[in-house]
């Protein structure tokens, strides 16, 4: 599973690298920690507006649920789905059917437990542009939306740097995206997706301790706060 994002790219490359506009541009803030377990909203292109950038509280909840997002975290962790539970969860087979997104991340961390003790890292692209995670969201009483990110079985190269589960975010390519947002895709080519998602060029980056504790407000990375791997 995994916990902790990173969209820590500018608004101006986020619209041109993704040839879409923010809905809201003066909400936009670059985020290099973006922590699940609190309650944080993330940058989606959804079914109903693929045409724009939205906002989606990170957490998956049934359509028009009435309480806060603690309560229902409280009770279920749903910042990352399944495809078993998609299809295997009245409520949620409702939101992958008819309401698929994407995430814009330009990264996400790994765990990687080794010789009694825990490493992080840095997963991108060795691009390090904005690029798209598979999800899916429902529409909050209030008019909020909320989304979960999909996982599957790691690949050979996260698994590498990730052994506290053997799952990890989807990615979709520029070339799904049109089939991933479509209503009209039959759920077999959207299963194909998510279980054999076509390779990105991944790079890893070993992470300090001090950059989880440091509460970092820009973009800006001191290079202190990078530890290179040595693996």
């Amino acid at each position: 599973m995994i916990y902790k994002l990173s969209n820590d790219a500018e608004r101006e490359e986020v619209e041109k690298e993704l040839e879409i506009s923010f809905r809201y541009p003066n909400l936009y803030r670059p985020n290099p920690i973006i922590n699940g377990f609190n309650e944080t909203s993330l940058n989606v292109v959804t079914m109903e507006d693929p045409n724009q950038i939205s906002l989606a509280i990170w957490g998956l909840m049934p359509q028009d649920f009435k309480e806060d997002w603690c309560i229902f975290q409280d009770n279920a962790n749903t910042l990352n789905v399944q495809l078993e539970e998609l299809k295997g969860v009245d409520w949620m087979q409702e939101s992958f059917k008819k309401r698929r997104c994407l995430v814009i991340v330009t990264g996400f961390y790994t765990h990687l437990l080794k010789n009694g003790n825990s490493c992080s890292y840095y997963i991108h692209q060795s691009t390090h542009k904005p690029f798209y995670l598979a999800g899916t969201y429902n529409m909050l009483n209030d008019g909020f939306l909320c989304t979960a990110i999909l996982v599957n079985k790691t690949d050979p190269f996260v698994s590498s740097y990730h052994n506290i589960s053997n799952l990890s975010p989807i990615i979709i390519p520029k070339e799904n995206v049109s089939t991933w947002l479509n209503k009209n895709t039959p759920i077999t080519d959207l299963e194909q997706i998510i279980e054999k998602p076509k390779k990105a060029t991944l790079e890893a980056k070993r992470m300090s301790n001090e950059f989880f504790l440091t509460n970092i407000t820009s973009n800006t990375h001191s290079s202190a706060l990078f530890v290179e791997s040595t693996d």
